[in-house]
């Protein structure tokens, strides 16, 4: 791009009062998506452009690109991105994987146009300088993703039945289902078949739909160890909830007074 002073670069930043991406939990909460984000120029005493053109490309394909608001000229503005619009633009169904990035078209004072995204092989928008500089966004994107809400799950405080797809401690024998209780908006808890057996609560990240479960007296055996501990390692990969199937994972070590049972046990539940 040619100087920045003359040429106005936008900067673009998700508005967190909208959605920060897309639950494609099933169509209806994709298309339910409201995202918001503030168009504004980056050099704030720097040159003027006649207008902005805000578009937006799915999955990086800058061939995509379609107009989602024409002839901006305010600084800042806030704008809207809804899933049906995104839906309807594109022609299909917004899925697990999908992204969709915004950006801005330049028309200089002078009738120059700089596209936001860029179609002849090798060129890019804006050079590596300005990409380098402090703050500087030309750029918003929405992605697609399974957001977890637990009351997809069951609602808080009840206990659901839910199936085993997976136990490798081997108290319960999949497809066998477990009662599992819906504690609060991140926990889960369930129930080993030990004697005074004592519920096992897995927490959940929702911002990174990962599990896990710290230290806690699990019941006893009777098999003479006393009380057995329940853990959850925190590399292990298994520790995830997957909100689009249900699905609930994670990985366990246990242990007793006298040491620890080898291995990471893995536990795999799914909610009706």
């Amino acid at each position: 791009m040619p100087d920045s002073v003359q040429v106005p670069p936008p900067l673009i930043t998700v508005d967190p009062t909208g959605d920060a991406t897309i639950n494609v939990q099933t169509a209806q909460t994709a298309d339910a998506f409201n995202g918001k984000f503030k168009v504004d120029l980056y050099f704030k005493e720097g040159a003027k452009p006649r207008k902005f053109d805000i578009v937006v490309i799915k999955n990086g394909d800058a061939s995509s690109a379609k107009t989602l608001a024409a002839n901006v000229t305010t600084f800042p503005t806030t704008l809207t991105v809804t899933g049906v619009q995104l839906h309807t633009l594109f022609g299909a169904a917004i899925v697990l994987g999908d992204s969709f990035t915004v950006g801005a078209n330049i028309t200089t004072t002078d009738g120059r146009f700089y596209p936001a995204f860029p179609t002849a092989p090798g060129a890019a928008a804006f050079s590596s300088g300005i990409l380098s500089a402090p703050g500087f966004s030309p750029t918003a994107t929405f992605s697609a993703v399974c957001q977890f809400h637990i009351t997809d799950y069951g609602a808080i405080g009840s206990t659901v039945q839910m199936t085993v797809v997976r136990d490798d401690w081997a108290d319960y024998t999949p497809p066998q289902t477990i009662p599992v209780t819906i504690v609060d908006a991140t926990h889960f808890s369930f129930k080993y078949s030990a004697h005074n057996a004592q519920p096992i609560v897995i927490a959940v990240n929702p911002a990174t739909n990962g599990t896990s479960v710290t230290k806690q007296v699990i019941g006893d055996y009777q098999d003479g160890n006393g009380n057995y501990f329940a853990v959850s390692p925190a590399s292990n990969p298994a520790n995830f909830v997957l909100p689009c199937e249900l699905k609930i994972s994670v990985a366990l070590d246990f242990s007793v007074t006298g040491g620890t049972v080898p291995g990471d046990f893995v536990l795999i539940l799914q909610a009706p």
